[in-house]
């Protein structure tokens, strides 16, 4: 009777098991739904035809001006119009987004699920970085030009709900010039590489946040002054910053990345901090590169009383 008991809760056991591990491994799938974007047009004026070998006023001359008139205008065949020719900017914005979601091993793209919509504006650009002359050993110079693409999503799930979605700008350096007494440099990327770091780096922000809604980023591990984070590349890059929230208090510490695989990644503090509040289970935020909050502060101030 023990016996059959014991080989019974092996065989639930097992049962539960299996189904843990299957539905761990089963992906959420997103569809990428409309894609809204802004075009870059151009026109052209084209002509066409052929004209008579003499000016309607030499025919006038020789059959008088009504003649002359009705036999030009039905033997000219001249014409012109105009041609507007368009161009939809992050045409392959699609693609970079599936298969940056795809490449998360959270999500599938397909039909089912939860959709994504995006609307993109147009790139816009601050001047081209400029060289001014520097005079004097220890003075130097130093400017750039930026792109900047502003992204607005939705994500509905299987109801048409809206349950994620948001506005993002993210900045691409095009140029920069470093200028000193002794020293002219310049870099610059041309236009097509503006556009293709720019889709790349849409898709991989939008995926990021399709990606930590649907499934958050937290704390798996803590090791002294290090953790580990349940994702790894691409999500996270070497020297991205996280911040982690306490489990006591308030408030988060700020922790850069220091290793990434394609499963999970370690960061560790970063700055001075006392890590003592920091748990597994807690939850993550990923902070931009280009975004404001990447230039907060590492240590947390302290009043002074007198």
């Amino acid at each position: 009777m023990w016996k059959l008991a014991i080989t019974g809760a092996l065989a639930a056991a097992a049962t539960l098991g299996a189904g843990g591990v299957g539905h761990a491994q089963e992906r959420v799938s997103v569809n990428v739904g409309t894609i809204t974007s802004t075009q870059t047009c151009a026109y052209f004026r084209n002509y066409s035809g052929s004209r008579l070998r003499y000016s309607e006023a030499e025919y006038a001359r020789w059959w008088g001006a009504a003649a002359a008139r009705n036999y030009y205008l039905s033997h000219t065949t001249w014409s012109s119009w105009v041609y507007k020719d368009c161009q939809t900017n992050f045409q392959n914005l699609r693609n970079t987004v599936e298969g940056a979601l795809a490449s998360t091993g959270r999500l599938t793209t397909g039909r089912g699920g939860y959709t994504l919509d995006i609307t993109i504006s147009d790139i816009g650009q601050t001047p081209p970085a400029n060289s001014r002359p520097v005079r004097g050993e220890n003075s130097y110079r130093t400017s750039w030009g930026t792109a900047t693409a502003t992204v607005s999503f939705t994500l509905k799930d299987s109801a048409g709900r809206n349950i994620d979605g948001g506005v993002l700008t993210k900045r691409i350096e095009m140029s920069r010039t470093l200028n000193t007494d002794t020293l002219r440099v310049r870099t610059s990327e041309p236009g097509a590489s503006v556009y293709d770091l720019m889709q790349n780096e849409v898709a991989l922000s939008l995926a990021r946040d399709v990606t930590f809604a649907i499934d958050p980023m937290r704390v798996v591990g803590v090791e002294g002054d290090l953790i580990e984070i349940n994702y790894g590349r691409p999500m996270l890059q070497l020297g991205d910053r996280l911040d982690v929230k306490k489990t006591r208090g308030i408030g988060s510490l700020r922790y850069r990345v220091i290793s990434a695989s394609e499963t999970d990644a370690v960061a560790e503090i970063d700055g001075n901090n006392d890590t003592s509040d920091i748990e597994p289970g807690n939850t993550v935020t990923f902070i931009e590169k280009d975004s404001d909050a990447a230039n907060a502060r590492r240590l947390q101030g302290k009043r002074i009383r007198r």
